[in-house]
């Protein structure tokens, strides 16, 4: 009898957090969320370099299947260089992804959109130099970004995501260009990114 009680009242609780946990069609919710990445530029001498980001998240929820989201984030990326361990391109982006999450079961959704960036930060480093490289970059960058998550009834979501560069990090100049650094002849690639975030969602 005590048993049954017992389960009775853990059951209660699960549906409690599990009622708690949705977020119905035309309701507003928000999500911190922290990650690591690890990114490369698409370069035959790039290998991948580790990287930290955080920020926010804002979704819309359109109905039980489908939840429109914005986000600011700051993203640490870039490339080590082959062959050469203490060589590395650092880069740091503002990144403003908007994607269309899919849901597929309770709480899986399968998500995809585009990322606009921002450069903050460019430098080539290694050996105990540091060279600043921003203005030979970009300063704007855009990705595709697909990615799983999942939501916990708490409210704790995870999500792994790829990001597709379709922009040059660097600027094309013409060849024999007096503005051409050594970095913008040799660096003629896009950005590459597996990401890893967690995140608290909560309703507005």
């Amino acid at each position: 009898m005590i048993m049954k009680k017992i389960m009775m009242i853990a059951a209660m609780m699960v549906a409690t957090l599990t009622a708690s946990a949705q977020f119905e069609p035309g309701t507003f919710s928000l999500q911190p969320k922290v990650g690591i990445g690890f990114s490369e530029i698409t370069d035959d001498n790039a290998k991948f370099k580790f990287g930290i980001g955080a920020g926010f998240e804002g979704q819309y929820q359109v109905n039980n299947w489908l939840g429109l989201s914005g986000a600011v984030m700051y993203q640490q990326m870039g490339s080590k260089v082959k062959h050469f361990d203490d060589a590395k391109i650092e880069l740091e982006y503002i990144h403003v992804p908007l994607m269309a999450k899919f849901y597929v079961t309770k709480g899986l959704s399968l998500n995809a959109g585009l990322q606009p960036g921002f450069l903050t930060k460019a430098k080539v480093s290694g050996y105990g130099t540091d060279v600043d490289v921003k203005d030979d970059c970009n300063k704007f960058d855009l990705c595709v970004p697909l990615s799983v998550a999942y939501e916990l009834p708490m409210g704790l979501t995870f999500e792994a995501r790829y990001n597709y560069g379709i922009i040059d990090v660097a600027k094309d100049y013409d060849h024999g260009s007096n503005k051409a650094s050594n970095f913008s002849e040799e660096i003629d690639d896009k950005n590459l990114m597996f990401q890893i975030t967690v995140g608290y969602k909560f309703a507005l």
